[in-house]
């Protein structure tokens, strides 16, 4: 009897456990990838009818939100690798055409199920990682590609910039060597503007070469789409050994 009553009590205890367990959110019935799916569909069609280029846009993103009792996503917020605590991840921020493209298609989609504890409506938070269709939205804009001096600048600007940079003594005789990564844009109207020295030995050589990046005004055709330029971003990088 001892040994019954003991089963009897651990097995109350396991069913009051398991009562208390919650039942994820359905989103139109399915799980969060359905979300997700939804998501980035809205995304896609915002950033195609807004004509954002694809290049504002960063290809993986991290969020974080909570789904109430009502089912209303609330505490939306963008995580990535500046973030502290739980929030912290290793994806890169978020730009902020992305931001804005993806907080408007929340604004579209519907309501969640919410989660289920004990048969009653309990709150429920998400952390989840998505990818954008970049190349995908970058097709649909029919955009013309970037050019410099009337080609890809893939083999053209490198080869037009490498033999202005001035790698002279003041960088050799000390020993100065490395990867200088630039990253600018080429405004609709044809001017540059420098976004950020992503990497450099040397903060005097990362000069040198924004001023010949800033020389290169007048000699690019933006990228357009549907006839129309647009702010097209550029990732330069020079090698120097």
């Amino acid at each position: 009897m001892k040994r019954t009553a003991m089963f009897l009590a651990a097995l109350a205890l396991w069913c009051g456990a398991a009562a208390q367990e919650i039942t994820p959110p359905r989103f139109q019935g399915a799980d969060a990838k359905r979300f997700m799916a939804r998501l980035i569909g809205e995304s896609e069609k915002i950033a195609v009818e807004k004509q954002v280029p694809a290049s504002d846009l960063s290809p993986q993103v991290a969020v974080g939100f909570t789904v109430d009792t009502t089912g209303t996503v609330t505490e939306w917020r963008f995580l990535d690798n500046t973030c502290e605590g739980r929030d912290y991840t290793e994806t890169e921020p978020a730009t902020a055409r992305t931001r804005e493209i993806m907080t408007e298609a929340l604004g579209r989609l519907e309501k969640w199920t919410p989660a289920q504890k004990a048969g009653r409506p309990a709150t429920y938070s998400w952390r989840l990682t998505m990818r954008l269709p970049v190349e995908k939205i970058a097709g649909k804009q029919e955009a013309d590609p970037l050019l410099f001096l009337g080609e890809d600048p893939g083999k053209t600007f490198h080869d037009w910039a490498r033999i202005r940079v001035r790698y002279d003594e003041r960088f050799s005789s000390r020993g100065v060597s490395g990867l200088v990564h630039v990253r600018f844009y080429i405004e609709p109207d044809g001017r540059i503007t420098i976004g950020e020295v992503v990497q450099s030995p040397d903060d005097r050589l990362a000069k040198e070469v924004v001023r010949v990046i800033r020389n290169s005004k007048g000699k690019w055709t933006p990228r357009k789409v549907r006839g129309v330029p647009q702010r097209t971003a550029y990732d330069y990088r020079i090698n120097f050994t």
